[in-house]
């Protein structure tokens, strides 16, 4: 069987390609528009357009008593016609964010673009970046100039205020700054005969007449709901009578968990009784190696799947989505780190999309010698572009049951792809990069390559793609 040119894809990828793009409008031509609902029709317009139900209508002729016709109904349906439409609130992110690849998943991926040899649009490398938040490395900062963000030590968590930091760290990382020891207290006395239990967590909060209560409701609820509303929270908590739940609650406060800080210093504690003591030991002791307070924040994009709900989460998870649908600024951000990789960027035509590829591109001139099979290929590519490597070999090949000459032209047509002579795009159509003849020519080129390094570009370039 005669070698196809396409078959010869590197193996074991590690990230999957197969989403980049489907090719760019390297030769002009009509567009075709396609509206989804089949041109907006409502269903009962459809319905009102196929006339009446075979056999007439089932139900019959209604009684002159029905209590569904007359002026009663109609004067309903204008109330529903009048009543005023609550419109969507709109989002207002806390925090702009840029996105930049993350350097293990970036290498990753330009290895494996540089190992298929094929040219890419700038703007879809940038949504497989965006396509999975572990892939992305994140930068935040306030939307308000002069405000602040606190970031988690230890895990380089990003936070709103200092008090959620610290409580991430609580819930978290206390086994980093203290050691803990359990001890025996007498268990509370009462008249105990119910305890709250939160429906999301299924954690025991308490009695409702303890002393403690409302600390622990308020604390729990800082630490996994605090974008809902207390009240919300508090009224959503289940109050169970079981005996024997109720007497596991009192047993567990008859043991105390004692935290004994790490690497203590003289004049610290010895010991702290509660965790509030332990927070306030992390902020007056440890804050330097606890939570840091930043005017911005660098952190891993796999961190947002552990981000307790809330604004700063939302407004990272919105952020992403606007950028997945026109990622202009994270395209321009991870311009500058394909060149440094050893990327070649270019446009096609001053006001072109711009393209990436591992493989340099270059154009014939009078100076660039060809052999006859490859002369043919350039020939054909000029006449039709956009064939794939099969369609070109099938045009080009004087005898196809010669398999000597078809294998010539599948190692010419990868020969060119490999030098830069001839684009391959995502979906395996081929295109010729231009002559040069003239000045005029050279210059046109030259201004294409230097247009690419210009971001402010790229916003054109999307809205001729929209």
């Amino acid at each position: 069987m005669s070698p196809d040119p396409e078959s010869k894809k590197p193996a074991n990828n590690p990230i999957d390609l197969s989403s980049l793009g489907f090719g760019p409008s390297w030769t002009s031509g009509p567009t075709e528009s396609v509206k989804a609902g089949g041109g907006g029709r409502s269903s009962r317009e459809d319905r009102d357009s196929r006339g009446p139900r075979p056999g007439g209508d089932r139900r019959g002729p209604r009684p002159d008593g029905d209590r569904r016709s007359g002026p009663r109904r109609e004067g309903r349906r204008e109330e529903q016609r009048e009543a005023p439409r609550r419109e969507p609130e709109l989002m207002r992110p806390v925090v702009v964010a840029e996105f930049y690849p993350d350097d293990a998943k970036f290498e990753a991926l330009g290895k494996a673009m540089r190992d298929s040899q094929v040219t890419y649009e700038l703007f879809d490398v940038a949504k497989l970046i965006l396509d999975k938040e572990d892939r992305l490395s994140i930068v935040i900062k306030p939307v308000n100039p002069e405000g602040k963000l606190w970031q988690s030590i230890p895990d380089g968590m990003p936070f709103l205020s200092e008090a959620e930091a610290t409580g991430h760290i609580a819930s978290r990382h206390l086994a980093t700054f203290f050691d803990t020891t359990e001890v025996e207290v007498e268990a509370p006395k009462g008249n105990f005969q119910m305890v709250g239990r939160c429906p999301q967590t299924r954690e025991i909060l308490g009695a409702p007449n303890h002393h403690d209560w409302m600390r622990r409701i308020r604390e729990h609820h800082s630490r996994y709901f605090s974008a809902m509303s207390f009240d919300r929270f508090k009224a959503s908590i289940e109050m169970v009578r079981e005996p024997e739940v109720v007497a596991a609650w009192i047993q567990s406060l008859s043991r105390q968990l004692h935290y004994v800080p790490k690497d203590r210093q003289e004049g610290e504690p010895e010991k702290l009784e509660s965790l509030d003591a332990a927070k306030a030991f992390l902020l007056a002791h440890r804050r330097e190696t606890a939570v840091r307070e930043l005017p911005w924040v660098r952190f891993a994009g796999r961190l947002i799947a552990e981000m307790p709900v809330g604004p700063l989460r939302d407004s990272v998870l919105w952020l992403i989505e606007e950028q997945r649908l026109f990622p202009l600024s994270t395209a321009n951000g991870i311009r500058g780190r394909l060149r440094k990789e050893g990327f070649h960027l270019y446009k096609r035509g001053s006001k072109g999309i711009t393209y990436v590829c591992g493989v340099r591109r270059r154009c014939r001139d009078d100076r660039t010698t060809f052999s006859a099979s490859m002369t043919r290929i350039f020939a054909e590519l000029d006449k039709k572009p956009g064939m794939n490597a099969s369609q070109l070999a099938a045009r080009i090949l004087t005898d196809k049951t010669n398999e000597e000459e078809t294998k010539l032209a599948a190692t010419d047509i990868l020969f060119l792809i490999a030098q830069g002579f001839v684009a391959k795009l995502p979906n395996g159509t081929l295109h010729a990069q231009p002559v040069i003849q003239t000045a005029a020519d050279a210059k046109k080129v030259a201004d294409e390559d230097a247009a690419a390094d210009k971001p402010g570009a790229e916003a054109e370039e999307g809205e001729a793609k929209a």
